[in-house]
């Protein structure tokens, strides 16, 4: 039976109320609890409180601060009179920060798991100075938000984020900027489902921007037990809408599981007054000097109302941001559950926009709505410092009893490194304790900073004698132990080191510090004297070699004209070829199997009957002969499943050449839109295997490797196919590398390339990133995704690229007239939909709104899972699959 709400049961303002998480100080939680415990895995803080307590709200079991979680700040009350302004007890209490930059929470938790992290202010001015603060809250090394209390004395501020945890533990920190004392009321730490929002992963987070309960018959917010993992629900209320009801049973799909919404919140939705068409739902978000932000959303509904055979409830999509319609959708089953949602994060450059959902006119209703949730997706960095490394420098803190304001992540951010320490690449390599009071032995948690150049420890009470473990420390160059009380003797390992002149001791101001002879003291201007020795006759051999080496390559140039390069030493896999050796096994160059700028390709076979390609350098490529040097030096260091594999090398003056492994299927471009596309048929599934590969492949590149590679010629040419049709990357003549220094977003570098592929803003800037291989891979997934080249040539002899095709159809809702004609339909819709966006995530103009490879690769993932799930779909009803930017989950069902 489905029930509509009455106009009191409400208690609808004069105007619509869109309630903002951040603006709960009028809501009251009612709620009923059953006498449940507090899950597993829940830590609740009430920060400030000194009693641990059980909320009669929700039954939680919530703790004070003072046990483990914070060593720094001072703890207030709110005035009693403001308390009625608090949304909860846990307002009533705070700990507040007045000295130091930055302070933090640490929580422990479990590695590799999802949690949603809830962090509340309650200024009630609880210093009696009438002047609430703004400060920035981290998470980790990350900026969460800006908390600006300004003008709110009586508003309870909650943020949330939704975050996967790398280590088993997380820093919660709010740091100074200068416009008042930061502070913490409560800190609220919740475990999610694994398969819980799939795009919460190790590199990016979900900040709550609204969550909302449409329309329900009581202006609550539904927190726990309603809904297992205390998530906030926020009454969202509408003059334009009215309030359905059931008291059924709702049936969630399968895949609904990735977006739960709880059961309560579905038994109740909006719906347009007087049978309205439209449900406007309006949103007010400032940029807040950013450009853009990454949004996801998803909106739950329900089919609350049985219907007869001559009903129907079909509706539309609207988004002002993206001013275009998805869509039509059909509503689920009677009494059963499902969701609308971005699959891949959309970019919003607008503080105002809104979304509409449209009955359609073959509809005989309008559509219904019950919550909805939206997100600002995060980037989550991942210069942050190893976690033996924090637990190390906690370790030291705490048995040191510092009172150093050492809070948070040792190295990260920049700005905010401890003091007394130096690191390199999130590293620690200097940690100066000198003059701090230091007593007892030396801390042994020490060992544990692996990179560890300089330690200085001087000037201090230690005591015992010098640890062993210090002779462990490869990277230990200068120690400092002077002025202490130690005792003993100084170490084997350390006195070894000495003598080999790798480590420079002090260790002066040791009365008890046992030496048995001046031995050091005299070894150690022997060992320098000797080192200048051979420093000087290093010196010499070199300026001989190098004199040697010119004139040696002068000669050269003289008498050919030409000159050969130097290889890096190959491993015992890369085998050493001459001349001779090209010839048999190329059958004396008799087939040619390619040509490029650098000279020819030719087919060939090993001795042990490998077939191979020969990339044989013409002698009159000087160009070729840079991007041969280039692919040689890259292919002997680099190994990947999905990178073409380097068999042998011939490096003989003017016979230059390169021997892989052929790749009997050829390259991709020939199959989709080349030579043999009529005649071959790459599969929908087999697509976005080979999408995933090379996306695996240049992930690899950016991320696996001792330097980053940009590969700067990423096409479908460049693609070649095993047998099996399995996916490898080809031609590293174009290759950049970075060095992995964090101060290097880009390098200015001659625009080289492929039209089509080629990176509009490297064209512009001459600044090439990695984001400019992820606009390139872009184009190849859209040729994987339309059969078509990365240039098309239309009717009138004119030229388009495929991207800007591809956006003139999809502006239309025409996802048929995108997709390879040749596949005959035999693919599933919504995996097709999600490779689209994942292609639009790689092709915007700015390189700053481009996903990064390693998304890219989660997305495909999640792409050819749905691919393999659904199976083949051989047909497709244009009537409802439209448009699948936006995808309508659907399914089996819950049982």
């Amino acid at each position: 039976m489905v029930r509509k709400a009455s106009m009191k049961e409400q208690k609808i303002g004069a105007s619509e109320v869109p309630i903002l998480l951040v603006s709960l100080g009028l809501l009251i939680f009612s709620l009923s609890v059953n006498g449940q415990n507090m899950d597993d895995g829940f830590i609740s803080i009430d920060c400030g409180q000194e009693k641990n307590y059980t909320d009669t709200a929700t039954g939680l079991r919530y703790v004070s601060d003072f046990d483990g979680f914070v060593d720094t700040g001072e703890t207030h009350k709110i005035p009693t009179d403001m308390e009625q302004y608090a949304t909860n007890q846990q307002g009533y209490h705070l700990r507040s920060f007045p000295n130091g930059i930055r302070n933090c929470y640490r929580l422990l938790v479990d590695e590799n798991k999802k949690y949603l992290i809830r962090a509340s202010f309650m200024y009630g001015n609880y210093d009696q100075r009438n002047n609430p603060p703004q400060f920035d809250l981290y998470l980790n090394v990350d900026l969460w938000s800006s908390v600006d209390l300004r003008g709110r004395s009586k508003t309870h501020v909650f943020l949330e984020i939704s975050v996967f945890a790398s280590r088993n533990w997380m820093f919660v920190c709010v740091v100074n900027t200068g416009l008042g004392t930061p502070f913490v009321s409560s800190l609220e730490l919740r475990p999610l489902k694994d398969d819980m929002y799939p795009l919460v992963t190790n590199n990016q987070s979900f900040v709550l921007f609204q969550r909302s309960n449409v329309q329900p018959i009581r202006n609550e917010t539904l927190r726990y037990p309603t809904d297992i993992y205390d998530r906030f629900w926020i009454p969202y209320y509408s003059k334009s809408l009215e309030t359905l009801s059931t008291e059924s049973k709702i049936v969630q799909c399968t895949a609904c599981l990735k977006y739960p919404a709880p059961m309560d919140v579905l038994k109740t939705c909006g719906a347009p007054i007087a049978n309205g068409s439209d449900i406007n739902i309006t949103f007010q978000w400032p940029l807040n000097n950013i450009t853009s932000r990454k949004i996801v959303y998803a909106f739950h509904y329900a089919e609350i109302q049985s219907l007869t055979t001559n009903q129907s409830r079909n509706f539309s999509f609207f988004k002002s941001f993206q001013d275009r319609s998805s869509g039509p959708f059909k509503f689920p089953k009677y009494l059963t559950a499902t969701y609308l949602h971005k699959p891949t994060p959309v970019q919003v450059s607008i503080d105002f926009f809104y979304m509409t959902f449209r009955k359609t006119k073959n509809s005989t209703l309008p559509p219904l709505l019950s919550a909805m949730e939206i997100y600002e997706v995060k980037q989550t960095s991942k210069l942050i410092s190893t976690g033996k490394e924090v637990e190390a420098m906690m370790e030291i803190k705490k048995s040191y009893k510092l009172e150093k304001n050492w809070q948070g992540d040792p190295c990260a951010p920049e700005n905010l490194i401890w003091k007394g320490i130096k690191c390199r690449k999130f590293s620690i390599v200097s940690l100066n304790m000198s003059s701090n009071g230091l007593s007892g032995k030396i801390a042994l948690s020490i060992r544990d900073l692996k990179q560890l150049e300089n330690l200085d420890l001087s000037n201090n009470k230690l005591n015992g004698k010098i640890p062993h473990f210090l002779s462990d420390l490869e990277s230990l160059k200068f120690l400092d132990v002077s002025r202490n009380n130690l005792n003993g003797d100084i170490p084997e390992g350390l006195k070894i080191k000495i003598e080999d002149g790798f480590l420079n001791i002090r260790f002066e101001g040791n009365p008890n510090l046992y030496k048995k002879s001046n031995k050091i003291v005299i070894i150690i201007p022997i060992v320098v004297i000797t080192l200048v020795i051979i420093a000087i006759t290093v010196i010499v051999v070199v300026i001989w070699k190098r004199k040697r080496k010119l004139y040696g390559r002068k000669r050269i140039i003289e008498s050919k004209g030409r000159g050969s390069f130097r290889l890096p030493s190959f491993s015992s896999n890369n085998k050493i070829l001459t001349y001779i050796d090209l010839i048999n096994i190329t059958n004396d160059f008799d087939k040619i199997i390619g040509q490029g700028g650098f000279g020819t390709v030719y087919h060939g076979t090993m001795n042990n009957g490998i077939q191979v390609a020969v990339k044989h350098l013409s002698v009159a490529s000087s160009q070729g002969s840079k991007e041969f040097q280039m692919e040689a030096h890259l292919l002997t260091t680099i190994h990947h499943k999905n990178i073409v594999p380097l068999v042998g090398y011939c490096n003989e003056k003017d016979h230059l050449a390169l021997v892989y492994e052929y790749m009997v299927g050829g390259n991709l471009k020939d199959h989709l839109s080349g030579s043999i596309s009529s005649l071959t048929k790459i599969c929908w599934r087999d697509r976005l295997r080979i999408a995933l590969e090379v996306a695996e492949g240049l992930d690899y590149l950016h991320r696996g490797c001792k330097t980053t590679i940009i590969h700067r010629d990423i096409k479908t040419s460049n693609i070649l196919l095993s047998e099996k049709l399995e996916a490898m990357i080809a031609d590293f003549g174009l290759c950049k590398i970075f060095e992995n220094n964090d101060a290097m977003t880009h390098m200015s570098t001659n625009v080289l390339g492929t039209p089509g592929y080629l990176d509009p803003e490297y064209r512009k800037t001459h600044k090439l990133k990695e984001k400019s291989d992820v606009y390139s891979f872009g184009i190849v997934l859209l040729e994987l995704i339309t059969g078509k080249p990365a240039v098309i040539k239309n009717a009138d002899e004119d030229y388009i690229l495929l991207a800007e095709w591809v956006d003139s159809i999809h502006a239309q809702g025409d996802i048929l007239a995108i997709v390879d004609p040749k596949l005959n339909g035999e693919y599933d819709i919504n995996s097709a939909g999600k490779a689209l966006e994942i292609a639009s995530a790689c092709t915007p103009s700015l390189s700053i709104q481009r996903s990064s490879m390693h998304d890219i690769v989660t997305l495909l993932k999640e792409c050819l899972e749905i691919e393999i799930t659904c199976g083949t779909c051989k047909y497709i009803s244009s009537d409802f699959m439209a448009n699948y930017e936006d995808e309508m989950i659907t399914g089996p069902t819950i049982r």
